[in-house]
């Protein structure tokens, strides 16, 4: 917990190293929403859901390090970050990589077994499963407006509609697409491995959380750079022919994200296929030899 806790210090002085600097308040974001998302999550980790959020986290820090540590200047926030803010950013990295390990080792193991604090709190499951519905319907939303604009940008004739449509794209991502994927991302696990149904227990639960992953890194992977490139090719004066050619299909796909965060609100409605084999071998009774005990022999 000690661990993490001084991540979380060490993310928020990044974050107001950056401000000092004269950084956008757009940046301040995303170190405030993990810190304060490290910081709670540290507060539970005595729990086995806690202790997973935190494993997730340290995953997702891993996998966007590039984006959340570079110091390169973005098209919306053209400063580029200072040094210290990036060292910082790094050692927050690393300490609560080494805090997920030791919560993972023996002695945390050990009282984590014996806390029997395993699952959310009834006023706490109603509030966090407020907080997922309301930013899962937020980021399907996002998503498929996301989508929308970016099939409007390279199939328009008209110039400055192309550049309105990437331009807001941009602020969309960076204002909006991130609170509501990952709120919705951290609450759906919290729901998942602080109840009874487990994260990994239950096919449908764990389709689902697959599938989240999928829609977090998919973009990154595949259409992250669709507004910025066509942006660039639009304000250089490209005629609009070219910036279909240089794009492709790749602003098409990007609706792929909302068909599958469609499919994943079906699997929590209708939550088909049953246990897993490891859900099947949680519920499957423990047969225990009980000693008979001997009669009491009369003193008489």
């Amino acid at each position: 917990m000690a661990l993490s806790v001084l991540a979380a210090m060490l993310l928020t002085a990044a974050m107001l190293v950056e401000q000092f600097a004269g950084a956008s308040l757009r940046t301040a974001f995303w170190p405030a929403f993990w810190a304060a998302a490290l910081l709670l999550f540290a507060a539970m980790a005595d729990r086995r859901w806690g202790r997973t959020m935190l494993a997730v986290q340290a995953g997702l820090t891993v996998v966007l390090s590039p984006v959340l540590v570079s110091a390169e200047p973005s098209e919306l926030d053209p400063m580029r970050r200072p040094d210290a803010a990036v060292g910082l950013a790094l050692a927050c990295a690393a300490v609560q990589f080494v805090a997920v390990v030791l919560a993972y080792l023996p002695p945390s193991t050990a009282y984590i077994r014996t806390t029997g604090r395993r699952e959310l709190s009834p006023t706490m499951r109603k509030g966090v499963l407020v907080v997922h519905v309301t930013s899962s319907v937020a980021w399907l939303g996002i998503i498929t407006v996301q989508g929308s604009l970016g099939i409007t940008a390279v199939t328009t004739d008209d110039a400055g509609l192309a550049r309105a449509m990437f331009t807001a794209m941009l602020v969309i991502d960076a204002t909006f697409l991130g609170p509501a994927a990952f709120c919705a991302l951290f609450t759906g696990i919290m729901l998942a491995a602080g109840t009874r149904w487990g994260l990994l227990r239950r096919w449908w639960v764990a389709t689902k959380f697959a599938t989240m992953l999928v829609l977090m890194v998919l973009p990154i992977l595949a259409w992250q750079d669709v507004p910025v490139d066509g942006l660039a090719l639009v304000e250089a004066g490209r005629p609009l022919a070219e910036v279909r050619a240089t794009l492709g299909a790749t602003p098409y796909l990007a609706m792929v994200s909302p068909a599958l965060a469609l499919f994943a609100v079906i699997l929590s409605i209708t939550k088909p296929w049953g246990l897993t084999p490891l859900g099947r071998r949680h519920r499957r009774p423990h047969h225990r030899t009980t000693a008979v005990p001997e009669p009491r022999r009369s003193s008489a």
